[in-house]
């Protein structure tokens, strides 16, 4: 499943009436529905504010048409989000009617691609639990320590004292192959799990 990384605001001109696409990155319900209040306040004189949200793993998924024929927008929406499977975002997307009627299966259409141009222009992360490893090596070793890891793990945090000690956690590459790499010169212990973000 992947994240949005910052709102993303879009308008789009569809038949005369102007849709606007708010995708916003939550991580509660409760600031989901605080957005999505703030949201209708901006847009308080819209003919509908038509959303979708997803939180928690994709267990918790909510659509509405706010006036809407019934499954013409909240739902096309919501099927977006999850085309390209999103968790923990709100989708609004506000219509103001320009006076000519779309038709169901226009509607249909118009909500979907409102909320596909702004996923388009979202950047994207997943969520990755990584565990946390601890090594202390001398410096005669360090360059081709730090130059090895390059795109293959990320440091957290290093101290150049007596020696060097790494904190890292590795993002493509196993400790075995690691510690083969360097024949058993260096050695590791683990520490803690995290949750990360890695940009897609």
């Amino acid at each position: 499943m992947k994240q949005i990384e910052n709102r993303v605001t879009i308008e789009l001109e569809i038949n005369k009436s102007k849709f606007i696409t708010n995708l916003v990155p939550v991580e509660t319900l409760e600031q989901t529905l605080e957005e999505l209040s703030s949201i209708r306040k901006k847009y308080y004189n819209a003919t509908h504010n038509c959303y979708a949200y997803i939180l928690d793993e994709q267990m918790i998924q909510k659509m509405s048409d706010d006036g809407e024929p019934s499954r013409t927008a909240g739902y096309p929406i919501l099927n977006a989000l999850l085309n390209y499977n999103l968790n923990n975002v709100l989708c609004v997307v506000t219509r103001y009617f320009g006076g000519v009627k779309l038709g169901k299966g226009g509607l249909i259409r118009a909500y979907k691609n409102a909320t596909v141009e702004a996923i388009k222009k979202a950047s994207f992360y997943q969520v990755a639990e990584k565990q946390i490893y601890l090594t202390t090596l001398n410096y005669s070793l360090y360059d081709s320590f730090s130059h090895y890891l390059k795109g293959k793990a990320f440091i957290i945090d290093e101290q150049f004292t007596e020696n060097v000690t790494v904190k890292f956690y590795l993002l493509n590459l196993k400790i075995k192959e690691l510690s083969k790499h360097f024949q058993g010169q260096i050695t590791f212990s683990k520490l803690n799990k995290t949750k990360v973000k890695i940009p897609l």
